[in-house]
């Protein structure tokens, strides 16, 4: 039976939890890893875009990316890039990951080949957030300047020129630049859909949550909260926004009904449209029929002393978890609005928390089963030549065999008893075994072997040799031959005609 998880991490606190959102209880851990906000990414399997199969972490002191598999509680990787991170996000099928700087430039690799595809200036400040859409047909930039880009990942790859010509030096134009916030954005959150249909949410420090939609660019509702939006997220059906301002939550209903006169009917209703300004939790200025001044829209759940950092959501959207500077994780009922549970191991501000199905490896029965891992090659500092792109590309053609994902997955140590990658002291194993293979008594025997083989093979090939030489001599003695009888009779035929053209002349005469 498929379960969920959820998975925690902290700017200042070395160690990523993974427990169970029902009990609570700790599952696994990761060390040594310390990630700003937006600075954890889950990578999906290819091929599996429901199953984890990577954690990438930025370090918020050094400049590499750490690569985390469930084999160990170990850094599998340690990624060392040209500048420090301070987000980043992979793509939903696992191709590509995109990672950020302060400075505003953002990174994109291909996973499979460890190819740096693009590097480009995307903002003028810190890249806050990073998101791919669910068809990884866009990506997404948020960042201090209060703006939000939407780049098309097909020019990104495929940079082009303003006259239409392949050129990676051309600065790339986002598909939409979004500029109308006023202070640094703080989230962003990709509906469902494509890019035809996919609906943006974007939180601000300046007290708004503003809608978009992806198709067009267009701005559709900003909501309006009491203090400075830090988190963004809606619900599986996009019929609810959460939103996190500083220590508290609020959910906001996208549709409402309304009783319809004159036929007394109730019908539902959208929420905002045409760039409208909707007001969350905000008292209203015109006091009601009870003679007190009551806040418009939204739901509220208290229940952190600092401020929160993070959202995420179960599949069924009945469950809300949260993370905050006071440490804590937080369970929600999303119906009752009241905590379930908390979550404590954290040590310091919890920065990123995800949820998701619970790994194949983390189920009870993983030991016996051969789990596949999933395949990394170190991340390039520079744009690949086309030789190598092309080399590359053209190993990926051929589909990696079990053996294959092995050998490229060999772990310095032993991985936890349910781990199926061998060591990288394998092949010093087979070598050995294989020395004192030949030590034995039978070696002499076994080299006997090979060299009658060996003397079979050559008697083979030299009589293969003979037959060939003997079938070139032949046709090279029919050619000849018949070169020259054509010749002979050429000559004749030239001869007669010489002694009929002087026995005409003597005639004449």
């Amino acid at each position: 039976m498929a379960t969920e998880v959820a998975l925690s991490a902290s700017n200042t606190d070395n160690t990523i939890h993974v427990w169970d959102i029902r009990s609570g209880s700790s599952l696994f851990s990761f060390k040594q890893s310390m990630s700003p906000k937006g600075g954890l990414t889950m990578v999906a399997k290819p091929g599996a875009s429901f199953q984890v199969g990577s954690i990438v972490t930025a370090q918020t002191d050094r400049a590499n990316l750490n690569v985390y598999q469930w084999q160990r509680d170990q850094v599998l990787h340690k990624m060392n890039t040209a500048e420090k991170m301070v987000s980043v996000a992979s793509s939903h099928q696992g191709q590509y990951l995109a990672a950020a700087t302060v400075s505003g430039k953002v990174y994109l690799w291909h996973i499979p080949t460890g190819h740096l595809m693009r590097v480009f200036e995307a903002h003028y400040r810190r890249v806050t957030r990073l998101a791919f859409s669910n068809d990884d047909s866009t990506l997404l930039t948020a960042s201090e300047d209060a703006a939000v880009n939407v780049w098309l990942l097909a020019h990104l790859i495929n940079p082009v020129s303003a006259e239409g010509y392949e050129d990676i030096t051309a600065r790339p134009a986002p598909l939409y630049s979004w500029s109308d916030h006023t202070l640094p954005v703080s989230d962003i959150f990709i509906g469902n859909g494509t890019l035809s249909g996919a609906r943006v949410c974007t939180a601000s420090l300046d007290h708004t949550v503003k809608l978009w939609d992806l198709a067009t660019g267009q701005l559709l509702t900003t909501f309006l909260f009491p203090k400075a939006v830090s988190s963004v997220i809606m619900d599986p059906s996009e019929t609810t926004i959460f939103a996190a301002c500083e220590d508290k939550i609020y959910s906001v209903d996208l549709y409402k009904s309304r009783q319809d006169q004159s036929y007394k009917i109730n019908t539902t209703e959208s929420l905002g449209g045409m760039s409208r300004v909707e007001s969350v939790g905000i008292k209203s200025s015109t006091p009601s029929s009870l003679g007190s001044k009551q806040p418009t829209l939204g739901h509220v759940f208290t229940g952190h002393t600092g401020a929160i950092n993070t959202l995420t959501l179960s599949f069924d959207g009945t469950i809300l978890i949260s993370g905050a500077e006071d440490g804590n994780c937080i369970v929600w009922d999303v119906l009752s609005r009241q905590p379930l549970r908390k979550f404590e191991s954290h040590k310091g501000p919890v920065s990123h928390v995800a949820c998701f199905l619970r790994p194949i490896e983390l189920h009870p029965d993983a030991a016996t089963q051969t789990i596949t891992p999933m395949p990394w090659k170190q991340l390039k500092r520079a744009m690949p030549t086309s030789e190598e792109e092309h080399r590359d590309a053209t190993l990926q053609v051929i589909q990696n065999t079990t053996m294959d994902l092995a050998a490229h997955q060999q772990l310095v140590e032993s991985g936890p008893l349910y781990s199926s990658i061998p060591t990288e002291l394998e092949p010093v194993k087979i070598a050995g075994d294989t020395i004192r293979d030949m030590k034995t008594d039978d070696s002499t025997s076994a080299l006997q072997n090979q060299v009658n083989a060996l003397q079979a093979e050559l008697m083979r090939l030299n009589a293969h040799y003979s037959k060939t030489k003997s079938l070139q001599n032949e046709m090279y003695t029919i050619v000849v031959d018949k070169f020259m009888e054509e010749r002979r009779s050429k000559r004749k035929l030239e001869e007669e005609d010489e002694e009929e053209e002087e026995e005409e002349e003597s005639d004449q005469e």
